[in-house]
């Protein structure tokens, strides 16, 4: 560490040369990075929903779909709008009532299932597919444009409006709670340090590693738009302590060393195992989330685990020089630290020891018992607010079309008598309004070359054959799972090869893939981190009594929202657990650590608890008031359900992780100080009971 040490003093305009290219690199790259709206890319290539979505993709070109109605509009008027839409490149085709019928016939005679499906109450349904996806870029533009021709005449819903709004909504929203961050975290920082221009520098340091991670994420195919909302408050918020221990280390090593340079080489030194140690839990916890069988931990995880990694290079390479260059400034700064010293309270919480640790015994039960039966959701809908144009024109299409969830199912082409047969039995499912293919239009007798091409080429490709359904329910639910097992048990009496897909087929496959994630990313995050604290503390019990403190927290945090009623995305309540324990259990570790330290020095366990709550209460608590403030800036503004609940989710643990590390886990030390002696190396011994 002395090399590298020196090497930083000794070659600052280097350095700053190399991050000056660094920075300049990743602002070029973050301008490539692709981010994916579409969470159903992260199911597993062999679900069958998404080997159905793929088949439509490739086999029949389908892609982006929107719902388009229009009140109060002659059909004449309608399609007059049709046809401008169907001139737009984005736009592959357009079906409406005008594709199965002479709208200049009186409606009288016309069809009565196809005016069912596309007429109610003077209101006219089109449905608009495009050329690329409902995420594509393209797709989004053309969305705005149809929302500008049609005006307040037309409701445009469906999955591409969905993704219009969620795009929209979060590329504005990043900007507004970042600043909002800003501020919240330099005013607690203001607060807790000893200077002005220390928080400043601290916001130079991870505010670089931020920069480079979002640009260094052009090396991933894509990031999802859940870890771009976040990923850059989180990684400022877990991030933080490391630039202040580094800067109370070279406070302390400027007193006695001869000079500014030496004093930041031993300061360097000094505090690199304490920063290792808490950035490769905070990593170990992120990269739990690999674990996941559903995708988006792995692109969560990871980005997360490499913005702490630059977090750590930033802190210990950049800046040491910029505390350096600015030296005077943060001596002439200098004001009184606001935060509260815990001298009483450290002495209450030692005497009422005993109170604590039963209050923690009697929540432990309740609160594993009461997160486990959280309820969570999938559907992408449930993710924005109802006062979006996409909520509002779904609510009108709804009201008036029923529920417009549609599932497409898939089968090998070839045998008319067999898909005759099948559409037939789907017909007879309860919750099933309405089946559409090819032999539900064209008479069974009817030889095949006598059919219209573009008919056929809605329902058959060169291999496979589609039936197309409407099923009147939500688009997640335990009825809209039974409706599903009720055609996939149909359909297997009669097809050996089958895929069944759209928006209900890939959230049931979600919710089984994602079934056991919860489980695996807790166990791994658990196994992790115990093992990096057991190596660190090289104790046995230690690993146990920590990561049951900050798990006990996490318990805590998810039992509220099923108290309350309430359920939460199923990505939040996934990913909180390995999030909460990554990024709060240094608290305890840096409490436990100080504990041995005054154990040394100290008379008896009480006293050394007293001192450490002293030592550690300032640090600790500015660590979690980041956390709790940044994320809860996202919390305050954001108009997006799931970002909402996540960050709610990891401000609220932190506090609650606070509360227990310097409440409950001084209360297990003292009253566990033998056992953890028994089975710690070099634990150090009572000097007097």
């Amino acid at each position: 560490m002395d090399i590298l040490a020196n090497f930083v003093v000794n070659h600052k305009k280097f350095i700053l040369i190399l991050y000056i290219i660094f920075i300049v690199s990743s602002f070029i790259g973050n301008n490539y990075v692709e981010i994916n709206y579409d969470l159903s890319t992260y199911l597993p290539l062999e679900a069958n929903s998404i080997k159905g979505k793929n088949i439509l993709e490739e086999e029949f070109d389908i892609n982006g779909i929107a719902f388009l109605m229009m009140k109060d509009k002659s059909l004449p008027e309608v399609e007059k709008v049709v046809k401008t839409i169907e001139s737009m490149e984005e736009v592959k085709d357009i079906i409406w009532l005008g594709t199965g019928e002479d709208i200049l016939k009186p409606e009288s005679f016309m069809d009565d299932n196809i005016k069912e499906e596309f007429l109610s109450e003077n209101s006219n349904l089109i449905q608009i597919r495009f050329i690329n996806s409902n995420d594509s870029l393209e797709t989004v533009e053309a969305i705005g444009k149809i929302q500008k021709i049609v005006g307040k005449s037309g409701y445009v819903g469906g999955p591409a409006a969905l993704s219009k709004d969620m795009q929209t909504i979060t590329k504005k929203e990043v900007v507004y709670y970042s600043i909002i961050a800003f501020v919240i975290i330099s005013i607690i920082l203001f607060m807790s340090m000893e200077s002005f221009v220390e928080p400043i520098l601290f916001f130079i340091a991870i505010g670089v590693a931020i920069i480079l991670n979002m640009g260094t994420n052009i090396v991933f195919d894509s990031i999802s738009f859940t870890t771009h909302s976040v990923a850059s408050i989180i990684q400022l918020a877990v991030s933080m302590d490391y630039s202040i221990f580094l800067l109370h280390r070279y406070i302390e090593e400027k007193t006695i060393q001869k000079n500014k340079e030496q004093a930041m080489v031993k300061a360097i030194g000094k505090t690199f195992n304490s920063i290792i140690s808490s950035s490769l839990t905070t990593i170990g916890g992120f990269l739990a989330l690999i674990s996941m069988n559903y995708g988006i931990g792995k692109d969560i995880g990871l980005v997360l685990a490499k913005g702490v990694f630059f977090s750590l290079i930033s802190v210990i390479t950049l800046l040491p020089i910029l505390i350096l260059i600015f030296d005077r400034q943060i001596e002439k700064y200098r004001h009184r630290i606001l935060l509260p010293n815990f001298k009483k309270s450290s002495r209450f919480i030692v005497k009422n020891r005993y109170v604590f640790l039963v209050v923690v015994i009697l929540i432990t039960i309740p609160s594993f018992l009461a997160q486990a039966n959280v309820e969570y959701y999938y559907a992408d809908e449930k993710i924005l607010p109802e006062s979006t144009d996409f909520n509002v024109a779904n609510r009108e299409i709804d009201r008036l079309f029923s529920n417009k969830n549609q599932l497409t199912l898939i089968v090998p082409k070839g045998d008319k008598l067999k898909e005759f047969n099948l559409i037939d039995k789907l017909t007879n499912i309860e919750e099933i309004t309405e089946v559409k293919g090819l032999y539900s239009l064209v008479d069974i007798t009817i030889p095949e070359d006598f059919i219209p091409e573009d008919v056929k080429t809605n329902f058959q490709s060169e291999k496979y054959t589609l039936i197309n359904m409407n099923i009147n329910l939500p688009i997640e639910g335990k009825s809209t799972d039974r409706a599903l097992n009720s055609i996939k048990e149909t359909v297997s009496k009669i097809y050996d090869e089958w895929y069944l897909t759209g928006e209900a087929a890939i959230y049931s496959d979600l919710q089984r893939v994602t079934s056991k994630d919860f489980k695996n990313v807790t166990i791994l995050s658990i196994a992790i981190i115990s093992g990096i604290i057991l190596i660190a503390s090289k104790s046995l019990t230690l690993p146990i009594i920590l990561v049951f403190v900050i798990q006990l927290g996490i318990w805590i945090n998810l039992a509220i929202p099923y108290f309350q009623g309430t359920s939460l995305n199923f990505i939040a309540f996934i990913i909180i657990g390995a999030i909460q324990l990554g990024a709060t259990v240094d608290y305890a570790i840096l409490y436990t650590s100080r504990f041995k330290e005054n154990l040394e020095i100290l008379p008896n366990k009480e006293k050394a608890a007293i001192k450490t709550i002293e030592d550690t209460g300032r640090p600790i608590l500015t660590s979690a008031l980041i956390l709790f403030t940044g994320t809860l800036s996202v919390y305050l503004i954001t108009s997006m359900r799931n970002a909402a609940e996540l960050t709610l989710l990891i401000g609220r643990g932190a506090i609650i992780s606070l509360i227990l590390v310097l409440v409950a886990l001084p209360s297990i030390l003292i009253v566990c100080n033998g056992l953890i002696g028994k089975t710690t190396i070099n634990w150090p011994k009572e000097l007097s009971k």
